[in-house]
This record gives C-alpha cells, sequence and structure tokens, in this order.
C-alpha cells in the first residue's frame, strides 16, 4: 500500500512525485493519459518504489486509508471530471486535494460537494514550477482542519525552509482561502514579470544595449537588494541562444495568461479595492495578443526612434518602486477580503510561504517581513517614505520613456496611483458634481 496518490502525472505532478519519493513517501501514480506513464521508472530512479497505474480503481485502492489523494490538473471540465470520478469511489473520511490554479469560487464550491459527500477537502496553491516543486514548493492551503492535520507531516518533509526558519506551507483558513492566496501571488507575479519586461524594453529601444548588456544590469541586481527569482531566470534567458541566434530575437511577443490575473481583478473588483498594476500587466498580454490590430496601426503611425541615454540609479529606484505599490496593493486586497469575507489570512504568513520554494521568491519578501508593519500596511510610515524617496527615479524614467515614445506598462500606473493615494483631494470630486446633475444622484457636501 502506498502512502499518498498523485492523479495527472505531468510535469508538475512528476516533479511532485519524485519529490515525495525521494524522502521514502511511497506514491501511486495515475494518469488518464497512459503516454505519461510509460517510461516513468526508468527515467527516474527514486520513483522506482512508486506504484504506477492506468485504472484509477486500483489506484484508488492502493492507497492507504485515510486516502490521501492530490490532484493536479487543469482547473474546469478535467478537474470536474476527476472530482466526480473520486466521489464516486473514495470512501468516507478520505481526502482530496485540489492541488491546480483554481478560481477560489470554483475552490469553494468543490469543497461543499465533496464535504456533502462525507470526504475531506483541501484547495492547496503550489508555486515553484518544475524545478521549485522538485526541490521543495511553497503550499498554501485551505479547506478541513481534520484533513490539514493528516497530511501536514508529509508536507513538511517535501517543501523548503523559509525565511522563519519554519517550511513553506501554511493552513490559511477552512474554505478556499488557500486558493485565494496562490490567486494573489500569481497576480504579484504577473506584475514582476512585467516591470522586468519593460526594463528589459526600455534599454533594448535605447539602441544603445544588447541582451547581454541588459544581462549584465540584472546580474548586478541580483547581487544586491533587488535579487529574486525571476530576475534570476530573465538574466539567463536574455543570454541563451539557438540555432547561433538569440532566443528573443526569434520568439513571439504574443504572452498567454492562465487566468488567475483576471481572477484576482474580478476579487478587486467585487471588493472595490485598486489593483492598477496587475491590470496594466495584463493589459500589455492582450494587447500583444492582437497582432491584427497592432499591424493595422504600426503601418499608420510613423515611428522616429532615436538613441537616448538611461540613468541606471534612477532606473534601479524606479524598480524598487513599482515593486512596493505592487506588494502594497495585494496587501491591501488580503486585507479587504478578510474584512468582507470573515477570514483571517495574515499576510506575515503569506510571505514567509512565498520567501522560499515559490517563483516570486526574493529579497524584497524577506526585506517586507522584517522591516514593514506588513499585517499593517496603513499604519506603517517606513514605506510611505520609502517610496517618497524613490520616487524622483521613477519619474526620471517616465521622462524618458515618454520623451522616446517607449511604452512601460506599469511604471505610470504605480506613480499615478501613489499620487491618488496620498493626495487629501482628487479629481472625482467633479464626477460626483457631474453624476449628481445628469442622475440625481446624492453628494455629500462637507
Amino acid at each position: 500500500m502506498s502512502d499518498f496518490g498523485i492523479i495527472g502525472i505531468g510535469r508538475i505532478g512528476t516533479s511532485m512525485a519524485r519529490n515525495m519519493s525521494s524522502k521514502g513517501i511511497i506514491v501511486s501514480l495515475y494518469d488518464k493519459s497512459h503516454n505519461f506513464l510509460k517510461n516513468l521508472k526508468s527515467d527516474y530512479p527514486e520513483l522506482e518504489a512508486s506504484l504506477v497505474f492506468d485504472d484509477i480503481c486500483k489506484f484508488i485502492s492502493s492507497i492507504s486509508k485515510p486516502r490521501k489523494v492530490l490532484v493536479l490538473v487543469p482547473s474546469g471540465s478535467a478537474l470536474d471530471e476527476v472530482i466526480s470520478i473520486l466521489i464516486k469511489y473514495l470512501d468516507p473520511k478520505d481526502i482530496l486535494i485540489d492541488g491546480g490554479n483554481t478560481n477560489p469560487n470554483v475552490c469553494l464550491k468543490n469543497h461543499q460537494t465533496i464535504k456533502s459527500k462525507n470526504l475531506f477537502y483541501l484547495g492547496m496553491g503550489v508555486s515553484g514550477g518544475v524545478k521549485g516543486v522538485l526541490e521543495g514548493p511553497s503550499l498554501m492551503i485551505g479547506g478541513d482542519t481534520n484533513a490539514f492535520d493528516e497530511v501536514k507531516n508529509i508536507f513538511s518533509q517535501i517543501t523548503s525552509n523559509t525565511i522563519n526558519d519554519s517550511k513553506s506551507f501554511e493552513f490559511f483558513g477552512d474554505s478556499n482561502q488557500g486558493h485565494f492566496v496562490k490567486m494573489i501571488h500569481n497576480g504579484i507575479e504577473y506584475v514582476e514579470m512585467q516591470l522586468i519586461s519593460s526594463i528589459y524594453y526600455l534599454m533594448i529601444n535605447s539602441k544603445k544595449y544588447m541582451y547581454d548588456d541588459v544581462a549584465k544590469i540584472f546580474k548586478k541586481w541580483n547581487d544586491i537588494d533587488l535579487n529574486s527569482y525571476l530576475l534570476e531566470i530573465s538574466l539567463l534567458k536574455l543570454s541563451e541562444k539557438t540555432d547561433d541566434s538569440y532566443l528573443l530575437d526569434r520568439i513571439d511577443d504574443m504572452a498567454d495568461d492562465n487566468g488567475t490575473g483576471r481572477w484576482m481583478l474580478k476579487h478587486a473588483i467585487d471588493l472595490g479595492c485598486s489593483v492598477s498594476m496587475l491590470n496594466s500587466a495584463i493589459d500589455s498580454r492582450f494587447i500583444s495578443n492582437d497582432k491584427n490590430t497592432r499591424s493595422k496601426a504600426n503601418k499608420l503611425i510613423k515611428e522616429d526612434k532615436k538613441e537616448y541615454d538611461i540613468d541606471f540609479e534612477s532606473l534601479a529606484n524606479a524598480y524598487r518602486f513599482c515593486r512596493l505599490i505592487n506588494y502594497f496593493q495585494a496587501f491591501l486586497l488580503m486585507d479587504s477580503a478578510n474584512k468582507s469575507y470573515r477570514w483571517n489570512i495574515r499576510i506575515s504568513n503569506a510571505l514567509n510561504v512565498w520567501s522560499n520554494g515559490s517563483i516570486i521568491k526574493s529579497n524584497l519578501i524577506n526585506t517586507l517581513l522584517n522591516d514593514y508593519l506588513v499585517d499593517n500596511i496603513l499604519d506603517d510610515t517606513n514605506i510611505f517614505n520609502n517610496l517618497n524617496e524613490l520616487k524622483p527615479g521613477l519619474i526620471n524614467i517616465l521622462n524618458t520613456s515618454l520623451t522616446n515614445d517607449i511604452s512601460l506598462p506599469c511604471f505610470n500606473e504605480a506613480l499615478n496611483y501613489f499620487n491618488q493615494i496620498s493626495s487629501s483631494s482628487l479629481s472625482t470630486k467633479l464626477i460626483q458634481a457631474q453624476r449628481n446633475y445628469f442622475g440625481s444622484h446624492e453628494i455629500k457636501i462637507n
């Protein structure tokens, strides 16, 4: 009998199985596509003791009770199909763990469905990518507390050590909080990726820097406070070549998304929170995919690109400013969710889990935990002082981009957001007056 079952043996599922097996945890493996299972044991010797099945009933029977079944399939029809099968064959008190990228609202419905069948449920966000999951992922968990108690020993063996000397998994609440925290993580990731890409774009379009020059700047930054996993992989991809040419010269610029950023935008709209940084990052991806419009507009608009200089001290400070605003917006959204949904997600716990094993692990996360009041960020004068000090650098870089017709998604939004939240009076006074005129909407008179 095995200790744990995994359904979905793609790249992440394989890494999870290898991680568990290397810790002496015997796993049962099942995938609907038999192709994923053919050479598993020959390709990965650590899986020699694992039990591999192409029959889901035999797979379920091979797991010791209470069964712990981790589902790593795409959200949507594939996940619905797996859940419908499992609730028929699992026994009462068995544990179903949804480890895919699942919309928190869908997670809530799945929890209710599974609970009605006298089964336990955990919604678990997994971060780390193929390599991170193999070496020790970041796990964000919500659902039944009894189920968590059953699996936490296994999770403690397969995760990484965090900045607080704990392990990189956390139970955030008895509902869909785990997938909510993972959604926030992904939204932060979208913005971080766009900021790095905007910097690369600014440098390349100056006509003074090549890919290796950008990589050198990123390498320099990665040795100081700007260090992050995403910056590290970016400098590696900038230098990568294929068939004697740079990979970036051959990559199509259409950037996809997996939906998690859209979910976060929807939650922010429902809660009345600004996540303008994320909105800009997603807009950039949408625009990148509208090749037809871009092609037509490009032919109609005369481009006159010139060489320009870049102040790298200002650029580094602009980057620092934007990253702080990104996390600031995420913190306020989490705080609003806590109040509206009556949750108790501690932002410091989320940062701790993200500090190692996750795609967004960075020196900034460590700094936020050590130097800022992240659970009460609006009471922290330190972050506002830091933003004020960094602001001139951002303004300098925005002047460079505007003067030279270079789009810098997320950078403009960071400054606009900061200027608005730090202002005692906004342009919205006139909006209220307009609404009062044409719709007789009530206005408040101070």
